[in-house]
């Protein structure tokens, strides 16, 4: 969900190849990626570590288990495990608003994603009434990962997107000219941010042994190099039940009449 580009990417095989080590629990990593489904990878019957959207995790139709959940480090996260989605539009648009771009082309990511679908929809919801139930001239999607999704605005096949707010904090730390050209005209409210999750098989012990060495490793000097390269403060025991608030966005925009973004 994090691999913003090739050197975010290795940043975060290398810090968790280390806790991997360190929590005595031996693991064989497979790349998984664009053109195959993210879900498809939370369905793998071992997968002993990788992070899933909170909405998912709340609708999972079988019991994920919760290892852990990132702090990102910039200022405006206030040191919790929570994060939020950007609208984006083009610099040259001139808009520094959301309401500028309603009757424009608007691009979304993925159905069952909380950064690129359902809390944009949530704040969407919030401008809609009986004589205006659709914002957009047009709505494209699903573009399945951020990087599509960027791409097509930087094209011009839509006007707006909406994305993770930390993987865009990712893409400037490692990639900032991916982001020249945009500029964010609003955000959506924090929620809690996706969560390191092993399967529902995988032994709880192992579990239980990954999640103490995660939260941990920021007291450990030679983590800290390796936790600032991914921009994370630190891993906390995450609060599942918080994750109920992303099905309650989704009740909101459908009680709306906005179920779909449009």
């Amino acid at each position: 969900m994090y691999n913003a580009g090739p050197r975010a990417t290795a940043a975060w095989r290398v810090l968790f190849e280390h806790v991997f080590a360190d929590a005595g629990v031996d693991v064989r990593f497979i790349e998984h990626g664009f053109p195959q489904p993210i879900d498809s990878l939370w369905r793998e019957p071992q997968l002993c570590g990788a992070f899933m959207c909170g909405w998912p995790f709340a609708r999972a139709d079988r019991a994920m288990q919760p290892i852990a959940a990132p702090v990102p480090t910039p200022p405006r996260y206030a040191g919790l495990p929570r994060y939020c989605s950007e609208f984006l539009v083009r610099e040259e648009s001139g808009w520094t608003s959301i309401e500028q771009t309603f009757g424009h082309r608007i691009g979304w990511m993925a159905l069952d994603s909380q950064s690129g679908f359902n809390a944009p929809r949530a704040l969407l919801a919030t401008y809609v009434s009986s004589a205006h139930r659709a914002l957009y001239g047009e709505s494209r999607g699903p573009y399945v990962t951020p990087a599509k999704t960027l791409a097509a605005l930087d094209g011009h096949e839509v006007d707006v997107i909406a994305l993770d707010g930390f993987y865009l904090d990712l893409v400037r730390h490692y990639d900032p000219q991916m982001l020249a050209d945009t500029r964010t005209v609003a955000t959506t409210p924090w929620t809690p941010i996706p969560l390191v999750v092993a399967a529902p098989g995988v032994d709880a012990r192992v579990v239980a042994r990954l999640r103490a060495r995660l939260v941990t490793i920021h007291d450990v000097a030679a983590y800290r190099p390796l936790l600032d390269d991914v921009l994370l403060a630190r891993f906390v025991e995450p609060d599942t039940r918080s994750y109920a608030a992303l099905e309650a966005m989704a009740d909101f925009a459908t009680e709306r009449g906005y179920d779909v973004i449009r």
